[in-house]
C-alpha cells in the first residue's frame, strides 16, 4: 500500500467549528503549552547544571542527543497506542509520568543518572506531544488550519519563552526550580478536566498503526520532513547552547539565560503570523524563505561577535523566522495527508524532529568545543544550508 498525497483544491470558508471543535482544540494548545512552559523552565536548569558538573558541550551535546534518541524510538508506537488505549488517557498517563521524572533530576545529581532520567522523560512528553498535534489536525477546519497551527505554535514558544523567564528568576539552585517545573507539568492535567465536552481523539485503526505506513510517508514527503529535522535541530540546540554560547563569550550566566529569553520571545511573536503566511502564500515559497534565514541568520551571530545587543537581536529573528518552519511543516502536513493517513504524517514528522535532535547537537557541541565558541553557530548554518537545498529541489516539482 502507497500513501498517496491529498491536496484540498477547493476550501469551504462557511465551514464552522462547534464547541466541542475548539474545546478539543483548547485542550490539546493548553496542554502542550503547560508542558512547554516546564521545558523552558528546565533547559538552562540542565545545561547550566551540566556545565558545573562537568564543562563539556560535547557531553550536553551528547544528553540532548539521548532525548532525540528517545523521541525516535517512542514515537513511531504512538499510533499502536492510539489503536489499544484511549488517547486521552495515554496523554494524561505520559504527563504523571513526565512530571515525577523533575524531582528525580534534583535527588540523582550525576550525569549517568541524568541521562536515564532525561530518556524516560522524553519518550512521555513526546507521545503527547504527538497524540496533540494529530487532535489538532483532525479538528481543524482547512481554512484555519495555518492560524490554529499558528496559535498552537505560538503557545508552545510561549511557554517555553514564559519558563525561560521564570529561569531567569529562580536560578537553577535549591529545590525551588525544580518543584516549580514538576508542578507546571501536573497542572497539564487540568484541560483535560475543565473541557469535558472536547471532541474525542479519533482513534487509530490496527491495520493503520504499522511502522512501514510510517517511513512510506516519510518517503512520499521530504520537504515536510526537512521542517522538522530543522526546526528540531535548531530548537534543541538553542535552548542548550545559547546560554552557553553566551557564556563563553565572556558574559554572565544570567545574561545567558536572558538572551534565551529574548529568543523565545522571538519564537512566539513569529508563530502566528507565520501561520497566517501558510493560509495567505504559497507554503512551499514560504519554507524557502524560511530556510534561508536558517542557513544565513547564525553567521551574522558570529560576526556580531560579543556585542550583546547585535546577538539578542539577531537571536531573536532567527529564532522566531527559524523555528516557525515546525507550524509551517505541520499545516503542509494536514494538508496533503488526511483521514487513516493523518496520524502516521504526523508520527513521521515528529521521527524526523527527533533525527534533527539526535544528530545536530552533539556536533554542535563539539564544534563548540574545538572552535570555541563559534564553532556551534557554523553548524547551525551548515543545517540551514542543507534545508535550504531540499526545500529548493522540491518547490521546483
Amino acid at each position: 500500500m502507497k500513501p498517496t498525497a491529498m491536496t484540498t483544491t477547493k476550501i469551504d470558508l462557511s465551514q464552522k467549528m462547534g464547541l466541542p471543535q475548539k474545546q478539543g482544540i483548547i485542550t490539546a494548545i493548553s496542554c502542550t503549552g503547560l508542558i512547554a512552559l516546564a521545558w523552558g523552565l528546565s533547559s538552562p536548569i540542565i545545561s547550566q547544571n551540566m556545565e558545573r558538573m562537568e564543562g563539556s558541550g560535547a557531553l550536553l551535546g551528547w544528553l540532548i542527543s539521548l532525548a532525540a534518541v528517545a523521541t525516535i524510538l517512542s514515537t513511531p508506537f504512538v499510533p499502536k497506542l492510539m489503536s489499544r488505549f484511549n488517547p486521552r488517557a495515554v496523554m494524561i498517563v505520559c504527563l504523571v509520568i513526565g512530571a515525577a521524572t523533575i524531582p528525580a533530576l534534583k535527588i540523582f545529581m550525576s550525569p549517568p543518572a541524568w541521562f536515564l532520567i532525561k530518556f524516560i522523560a522524553s519518550c512521555a512528553f513526546t507521545i503527547v506531544f504527538v497524540i496533540a498535534e494529530i487532535w489538532i489536525n483532525q479538528l481543524a477546519p482547512e481554512h484555519l488550519r495555518g492560524r490554529i497551527m499558528g496559535m498552537y505554535g505560538a503557545a508552545v514558544a510561549g511557554g517555553m519563552g514564559i519558563g525561560s523567564g521564570l529561569a531567569v528568576k529562580t536560578g537553577i539552585d535549591g529545590w525551588s526550580p525544580f518543584l516549580i517545573t514538576a508542578a507546571v507539568n501536573l497542572a497539564a492535567v487540568l484541560p483535560f478536566i475543565l473541557m469535558r465536552k472536547a471532541a474525542p481523539i479519533i482513534a487509530t485503526a490496527k491495520e493503520d498503526a504499522k511502522f512501514e505506513i510510517i517511513f512510506k510517508i516519510m518517503r512520499a514527503a521530504p520537504a515536510i520532513m526537512m521542517c522538522g529535522i530543522v526546526f528540531g535541530a535548531i530548537e534543541q540546540s538553542l535552548i542548550y547552547f545559547l546560554p552557553v554560547y553566551d557564556t563563553r563569550l565572556g558574559h554572565s550566566e544570567e545574561s545567558g539565560r536572558i538572551l534565551l529569553l529574548i529568543a523565545a520571545l522571538g519564537i512566539v511573536l513569529f508563530q502566528y503570523p507565520m501561520g497566517m503566511l501558510a493560509d495567505k502564500m504559497n507554503r512551499k515559497r514560504l519554507t524557502v524563505i524560511l530556510m534561508g534565514v536558517a542557513a544565513l541568520g547564525p553567521v551574522a551571530i558570529v560576526f556580531a561577535g560579543s556585542n550583546f545587543a547585535m546577538i539578542a537581536t539577531l537571536a531573536f529573528f532567527y529564532a522566531g523566522l527559524t523555528t516557525a518552519l515546525y507550524t509551517v511543516g505541520l499545516v503542509r502536513l494536514g494538508e496533503q495527508f488526511k483521514g487513516k493517513y493523518l496520524a502516521a504524517a504526523n508520527a513521521g514528522f515528529i521521527i524526523s524532529y527527533g533525527i534533527g535532535s539526535l544528530i545536530v547537537p552533539p556536533l554542535a557541541g563539539k564544534m563548540m568545543d574545538v572552535y570555541n565558541p563559534s564553532g556551534f553557530m557554523w553548524t547551525m548554518a551548515g543545517l540551514g544550508l542543507a534545508g535550504l537545498m531540499v526545500a529548493v529541489l522540491r518547490f521546483r516539482r
